[in-house]
């Protein structure tokens, strides 16, 4: 069983759902949550290829400095995170996105778009933040849940995972499109477990 964000199964196929499956269980009980510190945020976005290793030391450095910083950067990445799983949530249940949500990611990934700047990279150039504020890390997820909600008619759907004691949010890459468990090896696995032990007690 994970304990942190760094060693969470990254089941999601994108930062954003990652972020929002910080959560071990939302189904049938809550927790425990993985993002306890703001070094749990910056683990994860190392993991995630988010951000390189100097930003990385930087940002640590600074939240070691400044601790009321760093915990008012995880509060509203805990906030943020909230919001993007009930956006997501609502695509699998076809229903509309709440406003709120959505204004709220929104608007942490204006302050992280005011901030971008254009670096070069091994692919020729990309937007980045530079992170010198520990706060762009909140609004780097933002952005990252933004482009997600903007590819929706170019990508598979969000599902939740149906999984006792999971409903981690995961993007459903089956060819059937009708995907149930965030992974086959953990939660489709104790399903299977359940359904056989039912059937044996049936009988």
């Amino acid at each position: 069983m994970a304990n942190s964000t760094a060693d969470m199964r990254l089941s999601g196929g994108h930062p954003a759902l990652d972020l929002a499956n910080t959560v071990d269980s939302r189904r049938g009980r809550w927790g425990p949550d993985f993002l306890r510190s703001f070094d749990d945020l910056l683990v994860l976005a190392e993991r995630l290829d988010l951000v390189d290793q100097q930003a990385a030391a930087r940002l640590r450095r600074q939240a070691e400095n400044d601790a009321p910083k760093a915990a008012a950067a995880l509060a509203d990445a805990l906030t943020l995170r909230e919001a993007i799983y009930r956006l997501f949530l609502s695509e699998d249940a076809g229903e509309p996105h709440l406003i709120a949500d959505l204004r709220l990611v929104e608007d942490w990934a204006r302050r992280g778009r005011a901030h971008q700047i254009l670096a070069a990279n091994d692919a020729g150039y990309a937007w980045t933040l530079p992170f010198d504020d520990l706060h762009q890390l909140v609004q780097l997820f933002a952005i990252k849940a933004v482009d997600l909600l903007m590819e929706r008619d170019r990508r598979r759907a969000v599902r939740e995972c149906t999984g006792n004691n999971c409903g981690w949010l995961f993007i459903d890459h089956s060819k059937s499109g009708r995907r149930m468990w965030c992974s086959d090896a953990s939660c489709g696995s104790r399903a299977r477990i359940r359904r056989f032990r039912s059937r044996v007690k049936g009988t």
